[in-house]
Order: C-alpha cells, then sequence, then structure tokens
C-alpha cells in the first residue's frame, strides 16, 4: 500500500516521504521529522482544510518601520504582542498603547473583535494563539498576524485552541523557520491545515475557552476589588504620596530608630517613609505585629543538585513556580525521594514566600494532587489561628510589604533575605472580620484563576482527543443539550 508518509524507523529517524508531499521550497530534512508527518496525518484523516481557503484576511503587524517605541502612549489603543498571549488568552495587563492617529495610520494591522491572533515571530512562544473579544479596536506588532475567518465557517475559539494544543503547536512549529529567532512569512501562515469537526464539536470546544474568558476576567475584577480594599484600609494612598513628594538624598534617623544594621543603605529615606507610615498605621489602632508572632510554623527549602533533577518523583517548587498567590505548576522539576524532610513538604493553606533575589512573589497553597517539597529560593510557613492567611501574604506582597524585603536586601552581597529578618517582617493587623472578607476576595481570583487554566487545559485536550479518536462524542451531546 502506497502512503503519502511512512516512519521507517525512530532510532535512527528515517522517514519515506512520498513526491506528492514534498515541497520543493522545503527541502530541508527537519520539515519531514517524524512527529511532523505523524501530526500531519492525524490532520489529515478527518474533514481538514488549508487555512487561506477558510479566512477573508490574513495580516502582520509593523515592524520597527512602521512604529517605534518612542510613539508609545500612556493611554490609548492597545498595541498587542506575544507577551500579549498568556495561557491560550489574551491578556492586556502589561500592554503598550499607540494614539488614535496612530491608529487610523496603521489601519492595515487593524485587530477588531472576534480574530484571531497567532504568534508567528520570536524565539519561543511561536504558535500561541488568543481570540481578540474586546469591543473596542486594536492593533499588534509584526511578532503577530490576525486571522479573520469567513462568516460562520468556523468557531474562531475552536481554532485559536487548536493552535495551542499539541498538534496546532508541532505544525506551526514545523512551517516556521530561522535558526535563532523562528519566524513564519504570511504564505507560510496560510499553509497551515485545520480540522473541521462538526460546529457541534467547535462550539463544545469554543465555549470551554469562552468559559474560561469570562471566569479569567471575573477574577482580574476581583483581584482589583480586592487591591482597592487593601490600599484604603491600610492607606497606601498616603504611602504612595510620601514615596512620590520624596525628593531628599538624605535620611536623617534618630539614635533611638537605629537599628543593629548601621549602613546607610538600610536607612534609604524611601524605608524611613514606609516605617514612618505603619507607624501612622499603629497610632489608628491597626497594631503591627512581628510575623514571627502570628507565625505557627515555618522553614527554608533545601537545594537539591541540579545533577538530579528529573531524576525522581518528588516536586520541587522553585520561586520560579510562584505567581502573585498562584502556584504555576505545569512545569513542577521532579527530584529524587532521598530530599524529602516533613518540614520543608507544602500542606494547605501554607504560604510560599520567595526569599531570595528580587524576593517580589509568593502563593498559597490550594490544592495538593503529589508529595512536594520546597527549594532554598522559597521560605514556607503557615500562620495560626485568628489571622487570614490571605490577606497576610496580599500585605507583603504591596509596596509597603515589598519595602520591607528590600529594605533587609540591601547591601546583602548575595539577595537572600535572613530566617531573622523575615520573622522580623512587620504585618499591620486589621480586626479579623475584615482580614477575611479582603482574604476572600484574594482566594476567589486564585480559584477563577485554576479553574480558567483548567478548562484551557481540557479544551487543548479535547482537540488532540478528538484527533486521536478518543473524544467522547456522548459527552459532546450530553454538554450540548442534545441527549442521544
Amino acid at each position: 500500500m502506497i502512503r503519502d508518509y511512512n516512519v521507517i524507523s525512530n532510532k535512527p529517524e528515517i522517514v519515506w516521504v512520498d513526491n506528492k508531499k514534498i515541497d520543493v521550497l522545503r527541502l530541508e530534512t527537519e520539515f519531514y521529522r517524524s512527529k511532523y508527518v505523524n501530526c500531519l496525518k492525524l490532520i489529515e484523516q478527518m474533514p481538514n482544510m488549508l487555512l487561506g481557503d477558510m479566512i477573508e484576511d490574513v495580516k502582520d503587524g509593523p515592524g520597527g518601520w512602521g512604529i517605534k517605541a518612542s510613539e508609545y502612549v500612556n493611554k490609548g489603543v492597545p498595541m498587542l504582542r506575544g507577551v500579549n498571549i498568556v495561557d491560550g488568552l489574551l491578556s492586556i495587563e502589561d500592554c503598550v498603547y499607540i494614539s488614535e492617529e496612530k491608529q487610523k495610520e496603521l489601519k492595515r494591522s487593524k485587530v477588531v473583535k472576534d480574530d484571531v491572533l497567532l504568534v508567528v515571530r520570536g524565539s519561543i512562544g511561536i504558535g500561541k494563539s488568543a481570540v481578540y473579544s474586546k469591543s473596542y479596536e486594536a492593533n499588534m506588532n509584526a511578532a503577530v498576524v490576525k486571522l479573520t475567518f469567513k462568516n460562520d465557517l468556523v468557531d474562531p475559539y475552536y481554532v485559536s485552541c487548536f493552535f495551542n494544543s499539541r498538534y496546532g503547536r508541532l505544525q506551526t512549529e514545523r512551517i516556521a523557520n530561522g535558526v535563532n529567532q523562528q519566524n513564519t512569512n504570511l504564505t507560510e501562515v496560510r499553509s497551515n491545515r485545520i480540522p473541521l469537526p462538526s460546529r457541534q464539536i467547535q462550539k463544545y470546544i469554543g465555549d470551554k475557552v469562552r468559559r474560561a474568558e469570562e471566569l479569567r476576567d471575573e477574577a482580574i475584577r476581583v483581584k482589583a476589588a480586592a487591591d482597592k480594599e487593601l490600599e484604603d484600609i491600610l492607606e497606601f494612598k498616603k504611602l504612595k504620596e510620601s514615596l512620590s513628594t520624596n525628593k531628599n538624598k538624605f535620611s536623617w534617623v534618630q539614635s533611638k530608630k537605629l537599628d543593629s544594621r548601621i549602613d546607610g543603605e538600610f536607612y534609604k529615606k524611601i524605608f524611613n517613609i514606609n516605617n514612618e507610615h505603619i507607624g501612622n498605621l499603629d497610632k489608628m489602632g491597626i497594631k503591627a505585629l512581628k510575623l514571627k508572632d502570628i507565625l505557627k510554623e515555618g522553614s527554608y527549602g533545601i537545594l537539591p543538585s541540579s545533577n538530579d533533577y528529573g531524576s525522581g518523583q518528588l516536586g520541587l517548587l522553585r520561586s520560579t513556580n510562584l505567581k502573585e498567590f498562584l502556584i504555576e505548576d505545569s512545569y513542577v522539576i521532579k527530584v529524587p525521594e532521598s530530599y524529602y524532610k516533613e518540614k520543608i513538604e507544602v500542606k494547605k493553606g501554607d504560604i510560599l514566600l520567595e526569599i531570595k533575589g528580587a524576593c517580589y512573589t509568593g502563593a498559597i497553597v490550594e490544592e495538593i494532587t503529589d508529595k512536594q517539597i520546597v527549594n532554598g529560593s522559597i521560605y514556607r510557613f503557615s500562620i495560626k489561628e485568628g489571622f487570614n492567611n490571605y490577606y497576610v501574604l496580599a500585605y507583603l506582597l504591596s509596596e509597603s510589604g515589598q519595602l520591607q524585603k528590600q529594605q533587609n536586601l540591601a547591601n546583602s552581597i548575595i539577595s537572600y533575605l535572613s530566617l531573622e529578618s523575615i520573622k522580623n517582617l512587620k504585618i499591620p493587623i486589621i480586626p479579623e472580620k475584615k482580614q477575611q472578607i479582603i482574604g476572600d476576595m484574594y482566594k476567589k481570583y486564585v480559584e477563577h484563576v485554576r479553574m480558567s487554566k483548567y478548562l484551557i487545559q481540557q479544551a487543548k485536550q479535547d482537540v488532540e482527543n478528538l484527533l486521536e479518536g478518543n473524544l467522547n462524542m456522548s459527552k459532546v451531546d450530553y454538554d450540548s443539550g442534545e441527549c442521544r
């Protein structure tokens, strides 16, 4: 039987390709590796179309010739970049903006609702995709292309999910070219093949992504409200005003306020202003307790040998796995069980605080699926009853909490918070009921983000199951409200 592709051997890798499947413009062996041809075989075994036949338009954004960094403004039209596509969704939290006038000038790369965005340039992230769902216009830079589909031909959320799936990423990786920085031109973008299941299946998968987007957006709103509550009760606006109006290049410290540290860096004006703010809160009845006063138990992590990374089943959380209240566990290094110690094992409700380097972030342990420990860049601790863990972490991640950590890092040869300095961090203690209200808001934020990521992962798995012939069709019918 003649086949278009035939993988003869995986080691060494030998692939037979029929003449009609050879692209005369792509004769490099990498283009026909077994992982790529197996991906194509799965796509081509079901109804599919070339992307170029499905779209009304495909456009890329301007490069340095069309937009300069000096033309970015503080507010205006969002200028979307590859970094704005996160976990299969569009994020404008880290966005740059252009003026309305520049938007009119760059009308070719205008982005509107339901356009599918695809990252086509960069050393990492090529193939990432998201749907632009905002009601207002945006634009994009040269790392992104927009795909405008013909009316009602496909569900854009399904197509975006396909691009983000394992097989979608394999296809875009195959098409991309370049050694140091991969990039894909518009002709190559059009050459992507898109599997086309029924509209019912597309909607089933697309609805999960839409729900994930709703949850993510709600999470952002909840966190903003929690930040506002924290800011109001701890009067952070006054702190910001004091910091912004500070023009002095010197600090005067009374002898009674000197600490065990005598280096000038420790007494920088911004640190003194923050300490005065904490003192003023105390006068208002918001007493500041040292972390050691509310600490139940805690411990530094350990530093396993990098040679043991990946050679065991014990999860090792590092500061790179922490992201503002959240644990990013999509990639957790595994180490041998011999590194396990009870005092460094993470438990539900623990606070994980980054204490090395920038010492910026932290997270709360919510769900534990496998046994995990922390490495030396994290201080793991729990707090006594009567104190809310989310509130405590929220303060430590606030500007006031960050300034305390920075003060203790000052003049340190290695940016590392000592155990003594961690335990002496001051926490302004508000009434327990108010702690609970604020803490619950941050917890809701975490729950929404986690569920959003879960739905995105589920949708991608559905795409992969579809191509592999393992999608449970009865579940699709049930979830669609059409019982068979």
